[in-house]
């Protein structure tokens, strides 16, 4: 028995059905191997590009680590160097002044033996001249005394001759004349009264004048003598500053006894070996600061090293750091352009859903804040305009990325709807009933409305933004 017409239609419409999902299985078998494809490809780039945007940071940050590390080891090596060199300075300078510290005790001895020697001659000397000089101002002040005695006796001598010689005249005249005029003594008493007044008044004159004569005399030898007597008192005043100048060089030269003594007594200790012990104490305590100072060296140099090692673990954390904040930029541009690419034409326009004021005040006082927002997209542009390229590659792909999830989920929409259908079909007696696909009921039939990667750069240019 043949088949009725509707048996027949059925199998059509299941013939139609089975090649209509075979051709549906193998577009979407070749859609999920592009997809595949697709990503590995993506995937690969991004990669590549990570790994080229690393080394490029690490290229540009390389030549100013390897700097600093230079500069760093010069200056250790530098610091090295010059405390070592301060060290043997040091060493050489306690050498030398150890040779000149026992050159300088020997001269000063010898200094010191020349210098008691020489004053004790010089003192004999002296001593010796004060004595001469002592002797003949003695002789001298011993002879003009003599002198002066001779002269006094001479002139007292000659005065008693003179006087002797007045009262001798004067009684021989008395007597003579008494003899002759005895007899007239009496007469002529009166009569010679004045003549004897006038005799004892020339007698007293020339005795007046003998003794004023005496007086001159013995005056004019004060006078005379005078100077004789200052350089007397002269000489007993600077015999007794000699004195005390003896006196107090006596004390000087027993105080120089006694230090010379102490010096010498310094001396044998020394060459006896206890000076030396002390000044090798004293070398044993530079020598122990020398090697107090090495050890602060090498720990200083440990020090700079661990100091080096942290710097360098630094250096790493930062170069990690600005890896992250690299990537945390290119994450950044990325979002921008992608806020680029799905921006409305009103958006592009007026920015950040600003519409024009209405009133001549709003604008007015929105004129400033346009040109502010002008100049900081301005800004932005120019700040990454060195990579505008790679920004604009790298959205394109992710769009394009995104644009292929959208479309395996609708087609996963569409297969599961399609499933649906051949299952209720089966469960049904009666044909299938062809109705559209709920899951874009915008769209026409066949066609799937696919987004577009769009140049940022270009179509900000297109709207004259920058």
């Amino acid at each position: 028995m043949g088949l009725t017409k509707e048996e027949k239609k059925a199998k059509k419409e299941a013939k139609r059905l089975e090649k209509l999902r075979a051709e549906t299985e193998a577009r979407k078998a070749a859609k999920r191997l592009e997809l595949q494809r697709e990503l590995a490809a993506q995937a690969q780039k991004k990669g590549e590009l990570d790994k080229t945007w690393r080394e490029l940071m690490l290229k540009i940050k390389e030549p100013e680590f390897k700097q600093d590390i230079e500069v760093m080891w010069h200056v250790f090596e530098r610091v090295y160097d010059k405390k070592d060199h301060l060290i043997k300075h040091t060493m050489k300078l306690m050498d030398t002044a150890d040779d000149q510290f026992q050159r300088t005790v020997a001269s000063f001895c010898d200094t010191i033996d020349n210098m008691i020697i020489k004053f004790l001659s010089d003192l004999d000397e002296l001593s010796k001249d004060n004595d001469r000089r002592t002797a003949e101002l003695l002789k001298e002040g011993e002879d003009d005394a003599a002198r002066i005695m001779s002269d006094h006796n001479t002139a007292e001598t000659h005065l008693q001759l003179l006087l002797y010689h007045a009262h001798t005249t004067a009684d021989n005249l008395a007597w003579s004349n008494r003899g002759e005029n005895l007899v007239k003594q009496d007469e002529d008493t009166n009569k010679y009264s004045s003549e004897r007044e006038n005799l004892r008044s020339i007698l007293e004159d020339k005795y007046n004048s003998v003794w004023e004569e005496y007086k001159a005399v013995l005056k004019s030898y004060i006078l005379e003598t005078a100077d004789n007597q200052k350089q007397v008192r002269k000489l007993r005043r600077k015999e007794n500053l000699m004195a005390d100048i003896i006196a107090s060089q006596s004390k000087k030269i027993a105080n120089s006894d006694g230090m010379l003594k102490r010096l010498r007594t310094e001396l044998a200790a020394y060459e006896s070996g206890t000076k030396q012990a002390v000044f090798r104490d004293r070398r044993n305590r530079h020598r122990a600061a020398c090697h107090k100072l090495k050890r602060r060296l090498i720990n200083g140099c440990a020090l700079d090293m661990h100091q080096m090692i942290t710097l360098v673990k630094c250096t790493d954390g930062a170069i990690e750091w600005l890896e992250s904040a690299a990537k945390k930029g290119d994450k950044i541009l990325r979002m921008a352009a992608l806020c680029r690419k799905f921006e409305s034409q009103r958006e592009k326009v007026l920015p950040y859903g600003s519409y024009g004021p209405h009133s001549p005040v709003q604008v007015k006082t929105n004129i400033k804040p346009s040109k502010s927002d002008e100049s900081l997209v301005c800004n932005a542009i120019s700040s990454t305009c060195g990579l505008t390229r790679l920004w604009q590659r790298l959205s394109k792909a992710d769009l394009i990325k995104r644009a292929l999830e959208r479309e395996k989920h609708l087609l996963e929409l569409e297969n599961a709807y399609i499933i649906k259908k051949i299952q209720q079909q089966k469960e049904s007696t009666s044909g299938p009933e062809i109705k559209q696909c709920r899951c874009d009921p915008d769209r026409k039939k066949g066609t799937v409305n696919r987004p577009v990667a769009i140049e940022g750069i270009f179509e900000v240019n297109k709207y004259k933004i920058i």
